[in-house]
């Protein structure tokens, strides 16, 4: 049986994403790098929960990052304070035997 374009299955529902607290975008002096360094960030929400997620820091100044994370098979990004945010490792991928 041939694959059909499109989405299969039960699509990601955009209603039920609640956007993270975040700091104003910065003016002055950004750092955007060209590879981005993974990292556990810290969010906080407007109901008072707070959650980690596993994402990358997309650009940053001495003080901000600005997070890129995943939710909802959605990339979502928002400027937190950087002492909210740590770096994470990410394990090499396994070669493949020729």
């Amino acid at each position: 049986m041939a694959q059909r374009p499109g989405w299969h299955g039960i699509p990601p529902s955009e209603d039920r994403y609640v956007p993270p607290l975040q700091l104003e975008a910065p003016d002055g002096d950004v750092v955007e790098p060209t590879r981005s360094p993974a990292l556990w960030v810290e969010l906080d929400y407007p109901d008072g929960s707070r959650r980690t997620m596993k994402g990358f820091a997309m650009a940053w100044t001495g003080t901000m990052v600005r997070a890129q994370w995943i939710e909802y098979s959605r990339a979502r990004e928002a400027w937190v304070d950087a002492s909210r945010c740590r770096r994470r490792t990410l394990a090499p991928h396994p070669s493949h035997a020729s």
